[in-house]
Parts: structure tokens; sequence; C-alpha cells
């Protein structure tokens, strides 16, 4: 599966999902490390537990009727077994992403589980059709061996006993991940096989990344058809149809980053930058800004005495400010220090452009230019011009 971050997207092959990573600065882990693999940490959320629960509860009278007799606890550590396995197949599934992922020279950020919904980060994405569609298989690929060995062991065992239950529906549930994630859409992984047919044939990745999403409407679709007409378990139908509504939401979100992708050539940080006015910190912010407006600057900087820009003054928290205060403050007080990541050369473009707004979130960047100071770039300019549809989300941010 695939997951996409709102207002900015970050480059990379996310399967669905993000999260932050131990160690990076300012972002939280998104959940219980469990493990490594090659270096990778694998988490698992709050929500996975949740999801074992849910998988418990839909297990434990189908238990009862095919293990007459077996007395209640013993049906809930068979049950509690088999939800464990079950989420240990979702991250086996992960893992088999990252693998290869990291088999093909891609840098994998985390692995995650949010219950149904696995992330594997990956950066940069695959650079050609047949490393997509590499990546995308791998995951399905690994619940099919694991089905194909359950069914194996279930021929060796007897029928109807303890261990080949558990083991049924192990390799029942494995058989079900790896059809259901071959569906041909978008954030799933068949969605991913189809972005690779798409942009092996046409040469054109966002064709691909469009055809992918619109199947994961038609998916979603039909999913939620399917459970509306068919009886049965009204719990597990509800499941299914927040499962259909996860689908839909994740196809939007992947059309959404092809219109932005399509919006990309050409935006560099030089051309969005803004005229800027640069001032000593302890100059008065409405005096910072009576002259901003007379320059007819819209960014302020924070200089030094040799007038290298140290700060840059922070958007959101000027508009906080009530103007009645603004005289008694300092531009000092409302900007923030400028670090290395929040310095962007007026060339970058595109998707490293993205890249680098990404790695260091902020509200405003320093742009040089041959290692001179030539203006700010106001994020809010950046999302304007790439995703004009969540500019009303962003301002309101602020």
């Amino acid at each position: 599966m695939a997951d996409q971050p709102d207002q900015v997207p970050r480059p990379g092959f996310p399967h669905a999902g993000g999260g932050g990573q131990e160690g990076e600065p300012g972002r939280r882990p998104p959940g219980m490390l469990v493990g490594r693999v090659r270096g990778v940490p694998v988490y698992l959320s709050p929500l996975a537990l949740l999801f074992g629960l849910i998988i418990g509860l839909l297990l434990l009278e189908p238990n009862r009727e095919r293990l007459p007799g077996v007395a209640d606890g013993r049906l809930y550590l068979l049950v509690a077994i088999t939800s464990a396995g079950f989420i240990a197949s979702l991250v086996l599934h992960e893992i088999g992403h990252c693998l290869t992922a990291l088999g093909l020279g891609l840098r994998v950020r985390a692995v995650t589980v949010h219950g149904f919904v696995g992330f594997t980060e990956i950066e940069p994405e695959p650079p050609t059709p047949a490393r997509e569609f590499l990546v995308a298989v791998s995951g399905p690929a690994v619940n099919g061996v694991l089905a194909g060995v359950g069914f194996a062991l279930l021929a060796a065992l007897d029928s109807g006993t303890q261990p080949s239950v558990v083991i049924l529906d192990l390799a029942a549930t494995n058989l079900i991940l790896f059809v259901f994630n071959l569906l041909p859409g978008l954030p799933l992984d068949g969605g991913r096989l189809v972005v690779a047919a798409v942009w092996g044939g046409t040469r054109d990745r966002l064709r691909g990344a469009r055809a992918g999403a619109y199947g994961g409407y038609v998916v979603a679709g039909l999913l939620a058809l399917w459970v509306l007409l068919s009886p049965g378990n009204r719990f597990a139908g509800l499941y299914l149809l927040v499962v259909a509504a996860f689908i839909a939401l994740g196809a939007h979100q992947s059309l959404r980053q092809a219109r932005i992708r399509m919006r990309l050539p050409g935006v560099s940080a030089g051309r969005l930058v803004r005229r800027t006015l640069p001032v000593q910190g302890d100059v008065p912010l409405a005096e910072a800004l009576r002259r901003a407006r007379d320059l007819g600057a819209s960014a302020v900087a924070v200089v030094d005495s040799a007038g290298t820009p140290v700060k840059i003054m922070n958007g959101s928290a000027v508009d906080a400010l009530p103007e009645h205060r603004r005289p008694w403050m300092t531009v000092d007080e409302v900007s923030r220090t400028i670090t290395p990541g929040m310095v962007l050369a007026a060339e970058l473009e595109g998707e490293d452009l993205l890249a680098a707004v990404r790695g260091t979130p902020a509200s405003e960047y320093l742009v040089t230019q041959d290692g001179r100071p030539v203006g700010v770039l106001a994020m809010v300019d950046l999302v304007a011009r790439i995703d004009p549809a969540s500019i009303g989300r962003l301002v309101n941010q602020r």
C-alpha cells in the first residue's frame, strides 16, 4: 500500500505511509520499535494492537464451532496466536518491500505497521518501471510464499486439530493478503504494478500514476458495493467498508500528487524568492514592517554586523501577534535562526526542491546564489504554485 503526506509530497516510494524515524530531530517515532532490518527501524503502532483485537473477535466464534469442547481459555490463546501471526505477516510483507528496495540501491527510512496498513518509506522513488514493479510485487510475493508454506503444512496435519486450525487461518489470511494487495488500484501494491505497466508502455510516469489512482477509485467502489449487496457479519462488513474508504482516500492522495508533479517543471527556489528587507535584530517589529512596506518587500531577514543573514522573520508568528504589541517587540523575537537545511540554492528546482523542504520543514527559507543571499522563499508561495487546492488550509494553519 502507499500513503501520501499532506501539503508538500515527500519524494520517495512510501508504501502506505509515513512516519518519523528514530534519531530524526522533530519527528516522533510512529510506534514501538520492534527491531531493525539491515539497519532500517521496524515499528508497530498502537493501531496494530487494536487491529489484532479485531482479528481475534472475528475468529473467536468460528474457532468455537470448529473446535467443540475446547475450553474458552484455550480458544483465546489460539485466537491470540493467530492474530499475532497475521500482524507478523503484515510486517514480513513490508520487510519484503524493504529488502527489495535496499537490494536495488534505494534508501529505506523506516518500516511501520498501523494495523491493516503498512508503510515502507523508500527514497528516492524507483527510477525505472522494472524497479517499480520489483519493489511493488515483493510484498505480496512474501504473503504468497507464506500461504503456500501454510497449505503445505496442512497436508501433514490431521484436520480439525488445534494446530491445523491456526495454520489454516494463517494460510488463508496470507492468501487473502496476496490477492487483495494485487488488486489494480493505488494505494495497493497492484496499483503500483499498474503504474509500472503504464509507465513502461507510455514512457510517462505521471500517466501511470493517474491510471493507478483511478484504478484505486474503482477497487474501492467495487469493494463497497460488494459489502453492501452481500449478507453476512455486520462487523466484518463495517471493517471492509473502512478498508474501502482507506483505498479511496489513498487513490485521491495519489491523484493529487500526480497533479502536483505535473506542475513541478520550472518551479525553482530562485523564481519564487520574495524581495527581502535586511534589518538588525534589535529593530522594533512595527518599524521593520513599515520599512518593508515602503520598500515593497514581503519578507524580513535579521542580519549580523557584517550584513550576513542569521535569522528569518517568521510570518506565522507575526500574524499571531496583536498589532498593538508590535512596537514593543523586536524583529529578533519573532524570527527563526537559519539552520543549514533552511538555506536553498536558487537553482534548486522540481523534485530536488521538494526533497529539500521536506528534509527541513519551515515556513521560510533563505535563498542564495553563488553563495550570496538573494531573498526568502516562503513555503506558502511554493504550495500555492504546486498545490493551489491546499493553499487555503495552509493559510488557516498560520
